[in-house]
């Protein structure tokens, strides 16, 4: 009997729905901190706009993470190395319970870890299992977990930390991991059935890195990502302290605009996945994606308390489809590009980009909004950054034709 009848292919919908709620349970870790820091910070006695530095944090746990962990997937497979990140995050969520500043540095450090183990993973697992025609469309649905989780914790997390404490908002995060883990544990013997024991393990820290460095059309991507990824935390990021403390809002409320932004994130996701593969130009994408984050990052500057919700909606939904958008068509079109039999060992490369623009984003905005005072126009200084995430771009589909 063969190995393909012992252990049969997954269904795509099957390894889709697995990574994609692994993907939500590991983002909500980091994404129910931006949206219970104002309650959090008065508990701690600390200025909220700290949330930036605690973010640069999680994701600088991860940049080093995509170094060390490049190894994992071969040596266990996808499935049983995104189990060890939904541990990772169960500790560090169980360690974060205990309200001070020490304990928040090992939840952050512990989240980021569990970030950079499970995007590997799951790009192995879903360039193993998916049609080569709609890969596009397919990582952009799995990414659609962040900003899913993101969105889910902006509606749920105020109303649960007003109403019982803080603590159960991060109760709810660990049991989120805790049944994703026990999940896959029903399937890891047949998705991993290509894992190799018996490689040594050994953490080749710029193994990834190197990779994507001397292919020129993935060092442009990673140039670019780096941008994206800075403006995409600052917005998750930095939304509902701006709406409560510069615009009025009421903390759900704020929260509530949050979510808004998250979901047309997801819709968006979608959308340029199925728009990539339509055109057969994900890097043309990424530059429409661009042009709109540039335009909306001018108009919030522009914002104002006496503007009417609707419209406020509309601006966070636009920039949200285009900020939060743009990592599904990255990490395919990484995937795509990659050496045979080295996916997740470029996309942890990759990735260290990503995170590099994560950790940098939220305290290069923390110090801006420190010298200008107003995190409006903060985030009109993004507009800047987008521009150049443009020319990366250009350079990145320039390479792609050998033209550069």
């Amino acid at each position: 009997m063969t190995a393909a009848a012992v252990h049969p292919a997954p269904s795509v919908a099957a390894v889709v729905a697995a990574t994609t709620a692994a993907q939500v349970a590991g983002a909500m870790g980091a994404a129910v901190f931006p949206v219970i820091a104002p309650e959090l910070a008065r508990v701690l006695d600390v200025q909220a706009s700290l949330i930036g530095y605690q973010m640069s944090l999680i994701y600088g746990a991860a940049l080093f993470g995509s170094m060390l962990f490049t190894w994992m997937v071969a040596r266990y497979g996808g499935c049983r190395t995104t189990q060890i990140g939904m541990a990772c995050c169960i500790i560090g969520l169980a360690v974060g319970f205990h309200a001070s500043l020490t304990a928040l540095m090992v939840t952050s450090i512990c989240i980021g870890v569990a970030m950079s183990i499970n995007l590997p993973a799951a790009a192995h697992l879903l360039f193993r299992f998916s049609p080569p025609q709609h890969r596009n469309f397919i990582f952009s649905l799995k990414q659609t977990g962040v900003p899913l989780a993101w969105a889910l914790m902006a509606l749920v997390a105020p109303v649960i930390t007003l109403t019982w404490g803080w603590r159960w908002a991060l109760a709810l995060v660990l049991l989120s991991s805790l049944l994703t883990l026990l999940a896959m544990q029903t399937v890891r013997e047949r998705w991993d059935d290509d894992r190799r024991p018996d490689l040594p393990v050994q953490a080749r820290i710029f193994e990834g890195v190197q990779l994507v460095w001397r292919l020129p059309a993935l060092r442009w991507l990673g140039v670019a990502a780096f941008g994206l990824a800075f403006v995409q935390l600052c917005v998750s990021t930095f939304t509902v302290i701006m709406l409560v403390s510069e615009v009025g809002y009421t903390l759900i409320e704020a929260g509530l605009m949050l979510s808004v932004a998250q979901m047309a994130g997801v819709m968006g996701r979608i959308v340029w996945g199925w728009l990539a593969d339509r055109t057969g130009d994900s890097l043309r994408v990424l530059q429409w994606l661009t042009a709109g984050m540039l335009l909306c990052s001018v108009a919030i500057a522009c914002l104002r308390p006496e503007w009417p919700v609707p419209l406020t909606a509309l601006l966070f939904a636009l920039f949200g489809a285009t900020a939060i958008g743009w990592n599904g068509l990255y990490i395919a079109e990484v995937a795509r590009r990659s050496p045979p039999g080295q996916i997740s060992i470029a996309t942890g490369g990759a990735m260290v980009w990503n995170f590099a623009g994560i950790l940098a984003g939220p305290t290069v905005f923390t110090l801006v909004y420190e010298w200008l005072g107003n995190y409006a126009w903060t985030y009109g200084v993004m507009s800047m950054l987008a521009a150049g995430i443009f020319l990366a771009l250009w350079a990145a589909r320039r390479a792609q034709s050998g033209e550069f």
